[in-house]
This record gives C-alpha cells, structure tokens and sequence, in this order.
C-alpha cells in the first residue's frame, strides 16, 4: 500500500470517526453528563479552592479527582467565553452563524465530550500502530483501526454518553508503551495523569511494576519521573487546598473520592460478569475477599503470560488483556463500563490472533448490551426489563458466554505461544 493511500485512509477514518460523534454531541444530556457539568461550572464560578467542601450540589459533590475537575473547568471556561465566536464571525466570517447558533445551545456539551473523543481517535492511532508494529499488515492494522473507530461501544461512550474512559485509557496506554520502550521519565508522569483524572486503572499498578523490573529500568529514569509527577501532583493540587496539601489529599481519598474498583461488599453494581451468573445485580451482596483472590490469580497469571512472551509489545498487550478484562470479570461492585481498560487491548489481540477473533467480537458486544442497558434500565422499561425478566436469565446468560469468551481466549493465547502472528495464529 502506498503511503499516499495510507495516509488517506487514515485521515478518512479519523474524520468520519470524529463527526460522527459530534453528531451525538447534544444528544445524551443526562445522568454523569450533567454532573460533569455542574462540576465544571461552579469550579470556574466559585473557585477551586472550596470545591471538595461545598454543600449545595444540585447533583453530588464532586467523586473525582482534582486533575478532572480541572479539565471540565476548562470545558465551561472555554464555553463562557463563547461571545469571541460571534466576534470572530463579525470579522473574518467564520465560524458559520449556524455553528455560533448551535454552540450558544450545545457547546458546553461538546466541550465536556470532547475530551473523551479526541482520546478516542488517538487509541485509535494507537491500535493503528501497535498492530502495524506487530503484524507488518497495513490492511489488517487499519481494520483494527477501524474497528475501534466505529465500535458502537466507544461511539455511544464518548460521542452519546459523554464518559471520558478513553482519556483515562489514552494516558495509561500511553504510559505502558513508554515504559515497554524504556521511556520510564516520561511513563511514570503519564501513568500518574490517569490515576489523577480517574484511578480506573488503579488495577495495573502491579503489573506496571512488575514490568519495570522486567524491562531492568533505570534508576535515574525512575526518580526523575516520579520528581516530576510529584511537581504534576502539585500544580494540580495547590489550587483546591487551603492548608497542608498533603493533609488535603489523604482526607480526599479516604472520605470523599470512592476507588472505583472492586473492594465493596455488592456482586455487581451493574457489570455483566461471573458474580451475575449467580447473583442479581445491584442487589445481592458478595464476599469482599473474592476480589482480592481473584485480582491476585489474575495478576499472577498475566505475569506468567507476559514474561513468557518472546515479542516485549505482545506480552504487553496481552497483560493489559488479561488484567484490564479479567478485572472486569472477576472483582466485585464493577460498573458497566469498567472493562474499557481492557478494550484497546482486547482488539489489539482479535487482529493480532485471529483465531480468538470472533469470540472477542462477541464479548464485545456484549459489552455493548451492558452499557445500553445499564444507560436506559431507569428510564426505558422496554430496554430494561428484558434483561432481568425470567430471574435475571438474559444477564445471567451474558455473563457465563463473556466469562467463558476470556478463559477461552486466555488458553488459546497460552497456547499459540510462539507463532507467527503474521501468519495469522
């Protein structure tokens, strides 16, 4: 394939894939949407510095950490200086009136979208070039770009829903590829942004470490990273205390901002996984020691897995598949959308071995189904009630297919070990 038409291809999918979640832009505009907002806006209205401590939410305060209210202050800044728009078009005519109309309506929502878009088109590229990397295919390599590109998973997630999993995910995965590179300087900051947006991917610290040692990084590298994460930790923080900064944190992370990984005592808060197969979700209970056992099997098997991987990228991806999905699977009090940790690499894998490709494909949408009806159960019973009906059978069924989908999929891995990816294993 000629770079020309490449490059063409490339540009094609990433607009297309862009507009078509702008199209959804003012469209969704409920449940963490308008919390999000309202986050926004009173950060830039009332200042940081009372944020964490005020009282009058209309929705809730706010879960998150500060480096995301950060963010979605500066979406309603950049929205309430929206005149300079109208200015703009007095003088050089563009942007159109029509878009000047739409934004005066929906361009705080745009904004706050935004984000998890553009993220979106970078895991993307990210797909594009680790597949590349792997399998030497442009044509397979931009299939998985595209598959990620017009997934109705990432598109209803970022484009309809307005979630920002795939900034959380652009960072982190960003953060391991400089580290499998040897780049740690720059990974540990990396790494430390996603935890500081939203800990979702609190669930790789370990295998983050266990790769530092394998990877033997440099010590230097390590220190000057973590000086200038803790420089990051600090820019971010100050504006939002009024005392020790470090006081300010540690009562932030014990009372106000919930770890949103599985360590609460609820099977399933609204994932399809192995405890719906038994329990009904968000009602049953589940012994909080399970999730531990199962994160320290996962964790230890992955390890297994990604030392015994000849090809460094691989056993990087397949590390992330197996923890960011099994996690997903596995932990306890999971919502819908944490197996997005799991995603990127899960597609890497379909078009690395094709012969797990269809099963992954499956699971994906599965994953589909989970986010639609965890985002309408409330508000729409001909979605909603189909699932649970029957004692719960169709989420039931679901999950035991995903569950058995990743054990499969982790002894096909296991046993393709060594063969050519470019011959299609």
């Amino acid at each position: 394939m000629e770079k020309k038409t490449k490059y063409l291809i490339i540009s094609a999918l990433l607009l297309v894939g862009f507009l078509l979640r702008v199209f959804f832009a003012d469209k969704g505009l409920t449940g963490d949407l308008l919390v999000n907002a309202e986050w926004g806006q009173k950060i830039v209205q009332l200042g940081a510095r009372d944020h964490y401590l005020r009282g009058d939410w209309y929705y809730t305060a706010p879960v998150y950490p500060p480096f995301s209210q950060l963010v979605f202050g500066a979406a309603y800044y950049l929205f309430d200086h929206k005149y300079v728009l109208a200015q703009l078009h007095n003088i050089i005519k563009f942007p159109p009136s029509a878009f000047i109309v739409y934004f005066y309506k929906s361009g705080y929502y745009l904004l706050l979208k935004l984000p998890g878009i553009l993220a979106d088109l970078g895991l993307s590229l990210i797909i594009y070039n680790v597949l590349l990397k792997l399998t030497k295919d442009n044509k397979r390599s931009l299939m998985a770009m595209a598959f990620y590109i017009f997934n109705p998973v990432t598109i209803f997630l970022s484009g309809l829903w307005g979630q920002t999993d795939s900034l959380v995910a652009l960072l982190g995965i960003g953060s391991f590829l400089l580290l499998n590179s040897g780049q740690v300087f720059i990974s540990i900051p990396l790494l430390f942004l996603s935890l500081y947006f939203k800990p979702n991917w609190a669930i790789f610290i370990p295998l983050y470490f266990y790769l530092m040692f394998l990877r033997k990084s440099n010590i230097k590298s390590i220190f000057l990273g973590v000086l200038v994460s803790f420089l990051l930790f600090l820019a971010i923080t100050i504006p939002f205390t009024q005392g020790n900064v470090f006081a300010f944190t540690w009562d932030l992370f014990t009372k106000k901002i919930p770890l949103p990984i599985g360590i609460l005592g609820k099977a399933s808060n609204s994932a399809f996984n192995f405890y719906t197969i038994f329990f009904k979700i968000d009602i049953d209970f589940a012994p909080r020691f399970l999730s531990l056992f199962f994160f320290t099997v996962l964790n230890i098997y992955s390890f297994f897995l990604v030392r015994r991987e000849k090809d460094k990228l691989l056993g990087l991806f397949i590390g992330l598949f197996s923890i960011g999905i099994g996690s997903f699977l596995f932990m306890t009090s999971m919502l819908e959308r944490y197996f997005f940790p799991g995603l990127t690499p899960l597609i890497i894998l379909m078009f690395a071995k094709p012969k797990i490709l269809w099963g992954l494909i499956l699971m994906n949408l599965i994953f589909f189904a989970n986010i639609i009806w965890s985002f309408y159960r409330r508000t729409s019973d001909e979605i909603g009630k189909p699932f649970v009906t029957n004692n719960f059978l169709v989420i039931r069924s679901l999950s035991f297919i995903s569950v058995a989908i990743y054990l499969n999929s982790l002894k096909m891995i296991q046993f393709m070990r060594g063969r050519s990816i470019n011959r299609a294993s």
